[in-house]
């Protein structure tokens, strides 16, 4: 009777620290997508009006969208690997107390350098690897899968509101008291958090060998598949983000009201993926996501196929949504797949690392785009974003096909 009490009350603190994790989620990545997509208009803003000019608005803006990635690649390996020795609940407390004061002094410089020391300082406190972490470690191995999907949903949710709002705040008023409402948001859910939440039990190492970060990653062929895959697919959907516009505007040419079509058709794919994120989290319950993140892979590489000979707008929004429901099967695939062969207490190193090589592939994707776009006509890029999704999807089939060997040796 005491131990089903016991079980019963675990459970009841690990649901109510799910839904306070997921909706701090939610509220970061709102921060976080208010400015994306209206980054050279806002900069424009913050530039000296005698040395304003559209290329220099452009290369600040480039530096801008960049400088969160540079600051979570050197740093998100670190924030997962002291999750798992501090605490959860401390370094939760740490990273939101980060991005709170880059949040206000993005809002509250009148120029480019603190807005730029804000931005960077958003990417250092690695409030999404601390959340991913936390979630994946608060859930037993039996709902991980649904807790990743939820996650999803709700960095969906918050990438679908952020851009929204930033918008009309940019257009109709000031960006300013958004930034710093958003500020305000994140400290209440932080005492929320830091009030309510409560530490998860510290595991101890198991296995024969402890995870060593990034030499146990490089050195284990299934770990190293997977983190390329999930680099390549970040890289694709980045990539995707860069074209995206260029590919609207070349293949519907007389189509008025083009930056408020291709924002409906980006909201489309992210509504999609929120929408499909619990669905892919229970099916990885209950089966194997490596063979969802394949059929996922797969599923956005046809789609972006299928784009280039797409001659009708809804044709184009179905393929979104299309490509945006399975996007939202890939990260958390990967997570849930990569957690089942290493102990518990190493989930949030392993965290870190994973979103060190997601970074890399936001960073590359704009890159590869960049290249080629010279050689290249907005249409074809697709294939390349294409390309990207593909060879994620043979990555992680190849590592299936060397596990399944291995085991008819054995």
């Amino acid at each position: 009777m005491n131990t089903s009490r016991k079980t019963g009350k675990s459970a009841g603190a690990n649901s109510r620290n799910l839904a306070l994790l997921l909706t701090c989620q939610a509220v970061t990545t709102l921060g976080l997508m208010m400015l994306v997509p209206i980054m050279p208009l806002y900069i424009a803003t913050l530039i000296p009006a005698n040395t304003a000019d559209v290329v220099g608005a452009a290369r600040w803006s480039s530096l801008a969208l960049a400088a969160p990635g540079l600051g979570t690649l050197c740093f998100a390996p670190y924030a997962g690997k002291w999750c798992d020795r501090f605490g959860y609940r401390r370094m939760l407390l740490v990273s939101l107390t980060l991005f709170i004061v880059s949040m206000l002094l993005m809002a509250l410089s009148p120029g480019i350098t603190g807005f730029m020391l804000g931005r960077l300082l958003q990417g250092v406190s690695t409030v999404g690897v601390v959340l991913t972490a936390f979630i994946g470690h608060v859930s037993s191995d039996t709902s991980r899968g649904r807790s990743l999907g939820l996650q999803e949903s709700a960095i969906a949710c918050g990438a679908l509101a952020g851009p929204v709002l930033g918008g009309l705040m940019l257009d109709y008023w000031s960006l300013r008291p958004l930034l710093t409402a958003s500020a305000l948001a994140t400290g209440l859910a932080g005492g929320i958090l830091w009030s309510q939440l409560s530490e998860p039990p510290k595991t101890a190492a198991s296995g024969p060998a402890q995870f060593s970060g990034l030499r146990s990653v490089l050195a284990d062929r299934e770990l190293r598949h997977w983190m390329l895959a999930v680099c390549l697919t970040q890289a694709a959907g980045f990539a995707l983000i860069n074209v995206f516009a260029l590919y609207i505007a070349a293949r519907f040419p007389q189509a008025g009201a083009l930056a408020s079509k291709t924002g409906t058709l980006h909201a489309l794919g992210w509504l999609a993926t929120m929408l499909a994120g619990p669905l892919w989290g229970h099916l990885g319950d209950r089966g194997e996501p490596r063979r969802h993140f394949i059929l996922a892979a797969g599923a956005c590489a046809l789609a972006m196929g299928l784009l280039t000979i797409a001659d009708q707008l809804w044709l184009v929004a179905l393929l979104r949504v299309i490509q945006g429901a399975c996007y939202a099967a890939l990260m958390q695939s990967m997570l849930l797949a990569c957690s089942r062969q290493l102990p518990a207490s190493a989930y949030g190193h392993l965290t870190g690392i994973s979103r060190s090589f997601m970074v890399l592939g936001q960073m590359l994707g704009p890159l590869l785009i960049m290249l080629l776009l010279p050689i290249l006509a907005p249409i074809h890029l697709l294939w390349a974003v294409a390309t990207l999704f593909l060879s994620a999807g043979l990555l992680v089939l190849s590592g299936r096909r060397a596990a399944l060997a291995s085991l008819l040796q054995s």
